[in-house]
């Protein structure tokens, strides 16, 4: 049987979850954030403790992990938003279903009154048909805002999921 945890990071998890930041960035097609951008950049943006970082371990292997901060400073901060890892190994395994149920929950009894995914490629249709099925809506479209390394550029959509 297979053990699965998902848990609050901790400061021995840094490293891995920049593993898995560092992986999905290098495949050109899904994060924004391309190689122009150190590793103490997305440390201190994303990858932090000050964040709401957790994991997801399979058998005590950290298999994926999610990361939330308020989507705006001051007026805006009671809205959520949230980047997934999943390991390139395990994908299709429910890795992201679980961490995006989990982060539902968590974002909704910390108080946040929505949640929302500022750039989600087009052609990520995994990912759409998480985000689909735990309620969130595609509330807008940026055309060509992306650009993937195989076709180019490619629509990006805005998802909102309603906390309150």
């Amino acid at each position: 049987m297979t053990a699965e945890l998902i848990r609050e990071a901790q400061e021995k998890d840094l490293d891995e979850v920049w593993r898995l930041w560092k992986d999905i960035q290098e495949q050109k097609v899904y994060f924004a954030y391309d190689s122009n951008y150190s590793k103490e950049q997305i440390l201190s943006e994303w990858i932090n403790l000050s964040n709401h970082l957790y994991v997801l371990e399979v058998d005590k292997h950290i298999a994926g992990a999610y990361l939330m901060k308020a989507n705006q400073p001051g007026y805006g901060n009671h809205i959520v938003n949230a980047a997934y890892l999943v390991d390139t190994e395990i994908r299709g395994k429910g890795i992201g279903h679980k961490l995006c149920r989990h982060s539902i929950d968590t974002a909704t009894s910390l108080g946040y009154r929505g949640m929302q995914y500022n750039l989600v490629v087009s052609t990520n249709s995994s990912a759409i048909a998480v985000w689909k099925s735990f309620g969130f809506k595609i509330i807008g479209t940026v055309p060509g805002g992306f650009y993937h390394v195989e076709k180019g550029y490619v629509d990006a959509y805005i998802f909102f999921k309603d906390l309150t």
